[in-house]
C-alpha cells in the first residue's frame, strides 16, 4: 500500500476555504463523482451530523470556516492499494478507522469514498483538521504527518493481510509494535516528491537526482574549491553562490545545494574548505544532457527528441510573436511622438485654452490606440497559449505506440529482489554451476556461460542484486553464492520471490534469517516431508475443484500470515490461467466459487471476477505467470494432470513447452 497527501495547488488562484471544500468532496464522494456507476464502490464519513450529501459539505465548511488563520485547513489523503488487492466496504472503513487513529484525528470530520476507477483500489480522504469540540486546528507530529501516514499504512497492512512495498519506512509487527525497516541514518536519500512525478512523467532523471547521485559524491571527495569546481564541471554541472545559500546548475535548472545532503550546503563547505572561490574560466560549463531514470528503456531517446522539438518549436512561435508585438509598440510610440510633434508644434500664444484642449483629445485618442493595441496583444498571447498542446507523458506517449510498451514502463521494476549479508566483503568470482563470472570495478557480475546482455545477478560485497529473479536456476546459484559467502542471510523481495527462496532454501537447507519466514520453512519442510510419505494417485478434476485446490495450496505456502482473500484470488487466476483455462472459465469460477467460501464478505462479485481475471491477464499477472512457468508440472498436478498427459493429448512432446 502506499500513501499520498495531496497539497493546495500554489500556482493555481487562491480560493475560498468554502469552494475547497466543496471542490474535494464533490470529486471524493459528490452525486456525480461516479458518473457511469464504476468509479466509486463505496462511500463514508465520521463525526458528521447530517445524513445528505449536501449537508454534510456544509457542516465541513462551517467548522473549517472558524480557523481564521489556517487558509486550508482540510487535507486532502489518498491511500492506495496494488494491482490485485480489493478490499471490501468493510475493510475501507476499517482503514479509514485506523489511519486517523494513528493520525489523532479520530474525533474529527472525514469524508471518504472508495474508488475503482484505475487499475489500483484507492481510498480518497477529506479530512478536517479543526476540532469540532475545541475549535482548534491540529497539526499532526508538528507537520511530519508523512511519517505518521506511513506508521499507519504498516498498521492496515498487518490487520488486513496486504503486501508491503518493497520501500515501506514501517514493519508492523504480529504483536503490535512498528519497527522501521531501515534506521534513520540508513535511509537513502531520494528526491522529493514533485522531482519523482517529474520522472515518472517524462522518464528523465530529475535535477534533483542529478545532484544527489551524481554532484554529491563529488562535493564530500574534494578537498579544495578547485576540486569541486573541477569535478562538477566534468559532469557538466556548476556550483554558484545565491543569496545566503548556493545553488547547483544542472541543464538550465537551478537546485539548492543542500538538496545534495546537508554537507554540500554552502555553510557546511565553507566551514570545510573555506570561503568560495570561483574562477572565471569555471563559469562556462558544457551543457549536460538529458538522460533517462535508469538503463534507457525502449523508444526513450525517440521520446525525448521529440519532446525536445515540440518545445522548441513553441519558444520560437512564442519568440516571433513577442518581438511582433514589441514592433508593434515601438511603431506606435513613434507615430504617437511624430502626431505630436506635427499637431502641437509651432507657436500657440495666445491660444492656451485651444492648446489644452488639442492637447487633452491627442492624449486620449493615442490611449484609446495603447489601450485597443494592448487587449489584442493580450488576446493573440491568450490564442498561443490555448493553441500550446500538452506534450503527452512518456507513458502516453509509449501508448499510442503499444499498450503493452506503456505497461512495461508503469510495470518496470527499479528494485531488484536482493539477499544481504551480515559482513561486508569483497566479491570475488565462484565457479556456480552454468553461470560465469565478469569482475567490474570491484563487484562482480554473473552471467550464463556464453550469453551476453544484462546480468543474471551482481554480487555487490554485502547484497547480491538478482535481476532475473524469475528463473529458479538463476535464484538457486544466488542462494548458492550467499550461502557459500556468508552462510546465513537475508531475503528481500516481493512474496513470490520469497516463497521461491523458502521452497529452495527447504530443498538446499540453505539458512534464511529472516524472522518473518520461519513459519513458512517449517510449513515446507512438512508439506515435504507428508508428500514423501504420501504419494495419492490425482485424478482430473473440474476447473470449480480446481479453484478450490489451488486456493489451498497458495494459502498453505504463502510466508505472510492473516493474507487478504483478494491476494490469494489473484494469484489463483494466474495458475489456473498457467493450466489452460481461458478468461471467462476463470471469471465464471470466481464469481460462483469465491462467496461460496466467503459468504460474510459483501461485494458486488461480478466486478470482483472481472478485475481478478484483468489483473490474471494484464501485465502483472504476465510477470507472475513467468515466475511460475517453471512449475508448471506441479501447478498441473494439483489439478490431477500430468505435464506428459497434457502434452501427448495435444500430439506434441513435453521438450516442446514454452516454445
Amino acid at each position: 500500500m502506499i500513501v499520498k497527501k495531496v497539497p493546495t495547488s500554489k500556482r493555481a488562484a487562491a480560493k475560498s476555504k468554502a469552494h475547497n471544500v466543496r471542490a474535494l468532496v464533490d470529486y471524493i464522494a459528490g452525486p456525480k463523482a461516479g458518473g457511469d456507476g464504476e468509479k466509486i464502490e463505496h462511500r463514508g464519513t465520521q463525526n458528521l451530523l447530517n445524513v445528505d450529501h449536501e449537508g454534510q459539505v456544509q457542516e465541513m465548511i462551517d467548522l473549517a470556516e472558524v480557523a481564521r488563520r489556517s487558509p486550508q485547513p482540510v487535507q486532502h489523503w489518498i491511500i492506495s492499494w496494488r494491482e490485485g488487492e480489493q478490499p471490501t466496504r468493510a475493510q475501507a472503513d476499517a482503514a479509514v478507522a485506523t489511519f486517523l487513529d494513528e493520525m489523532g484525528l479520530a474525533e474529527h470530520q472525514v469524508i471518504y469514498a472508495l474508488h475503482r476507477d484505475t487499475q489500483n483500489c484507492h481510498l480518497h480522504l477529506a479530512i478536517n483538521r479543526v476540532h469540532p469540540d475545541t475549535e482548534k486546528v491540529v497539526t499532526v507530529n508538528n507537520g511530519f504527518d508523512h511519517e505518521v501516514a506511513h506508521r499507519a499504512i504498516a498498521r492496515i497492512e498487518r490487520d488486513q493481510g496486504w503486501q508491503r512495498e518493497d520501500r515501506a519506512l514501517f514493519l508492523a509487527r504480529p504483536g503490535g509494535e512498528l519497527d522501521r525497516s531501515r534506521p534513520r541514518g540508513g535511509i537513502e536519500r531520494q528526491p522529493s516528491g514533485p522531482a519523482r512525478d517529474f520522472e515518472e512523467r517524462v522518464g528523465e532523471r530529475s535535477a534533483q537526482r542529478i545532484a544527489l547521485e551524481v554532484a554529491a559524491p563529488i562535493i564530500r571527495e574534494a578537498r579544495t574549491w578547485r576540486e569541486v569546481h573541477d569535478g562538477l564541471a566534468r559532469e557538466g554541472i556548476r556550483f554558484e553562490r545565491k543569496g545566503s545559500g548556493a545553488v547547483l546548475w544542472i541543464g538550465h535548472e537551478a537546485v539548492k545545494a543542500s538538496s545534495a545532503g546537508r554537507d554540500c550546503s554552502l555553510s557546511a563547505l565553507e566551514k570545510r574548505l573555506g570561503a568560495l572561490t570561483v574562477e572565471p574560466r569555471l563559469l562556462e560549463v558544457p551543457e549536460r544532457m538529458p538522460e533517462p531514470v535508469e538503463r534507457v528503456p525502449l523508444h526513450w531517446t525517440t521520446y525525448a527528441q521529440e519532446r525536445a522539438r515540440h518545445h522548441e518549436a513553441h519558444a520560437e512561435n512564442r519568440e516571433s510573436v513577442r518581438d511582433h508585438q514589441r514592433d508593434e509598440w515601438r511603431r506606435m510610440a513613434d507615430r504617437h511622438r511624430r502626431e505630436r510633434g506635427d499637431i502641437l508644434g509651432g507657436s500657440w500664444r495666445g491660444r492656451g485654452e485651444l492648446l489644452n484642449a488639442t492637447r487633452s483629445q491627442l492624449a486620449a485618442r493615442q490611449a484609446q490606440e495603447k489601450a485597443e493595441l494592448r487587449d489584442q496583444q493580450k488576446l493573440e498571447r491568450s490564442k498561443l497559449q490555448l493553441a500550446r498542446r500538452r506534450f503527452p507523458g512518456f507513458k502516453e506517449w509509449l501508448a499510442d505506440r503499444s499498450p503493452d510498451l506503456a505497461q512495461e514502463w508503469r510495470y518496470r521494476e527499479r528494485q531488484p529482489p536482493s539477499l544481504e549479508g551480515p559482513t561486508f566483503e569483497r566479491p570475488a568470482p565462484h565457479d556456480i554451476r552454468a553461470f560465469e563470472p565478469v569482475v567490474d570495478r570491484g563487484i562482480v557480475h554473473y552471467r550464463l556461460a556464453g550469453k551476453r546482455g544484462a546480468p543474471a545477478f551482481t554480487d555487490r560485497g554485502k547484497v547480491i542484486d538478482i535481476r532475473d529473479s524469475n528463473r529458479r536456476e538463476t535464484v538457486l546459484a544466488a542462494l548458492q553464492l550467499s550461502a557459500q559467502k556468508w552462510g546465513t542471510f537475508i531475503v528481500h523481495g516481493d512474496e513470490q520471490f520469497r516463497r521461491l527462496c523458502v521452497e529452495l532454501a527447504v530443498v538446499h537447507g540453505f539458512k534464511i534469517a529472516n524472522p518473518e519466514l520461519q513459519h513458512s520453512i517449517v510449513n515446507e519442510r512438512a508439506r515435504l516431508r507428508g508428500k514423501r510419505e504420501h504419494r495419492p494417485i490425482h485424478r482430473p478434476v473440474a476447473i470449480a475443484e480446481a479453484y478450490r485446490l489451488h486456493l489451498a495450496d497458495v494459502a498453505r505456502k504463502t510466508t505472510d500470515r492473516g493474507t487478504d482473500p483478494s491476494r490469494l484470488d489473484a494469484e489463483v487466476a494466474v495458475r489456473l490461467r498457467l493450466t489452460g483455462h481461458d478468461r471467462p472459465a476463470i471469471a465464471r469460477v470466481i464469481k460462483d466459487a469465491a462467496p461460496a467460501l466467503r459468504p460474510g464478505e459483501h461485494r458486488d462479485w461480478d466486478r470482483y471476477a472481472r478485475q481478478t481475471v484483468d489483473f490474471a491477464f494484464g501485465l502483472p499477472g504476465s510477470q507472475l505467470a513467468r515466475h511460475l512457468a517453471c512449475r508448471r508440472e506441479q501447478l498441473l498436478s494439483v489439478e490431477g494432470r500430468s505435464l506428459e498427459c497434457e502434452m501427448a493429448s495435444r500430439g506434441r512432446s513435453p521438450a516442446l513447452l514454452g516454445r
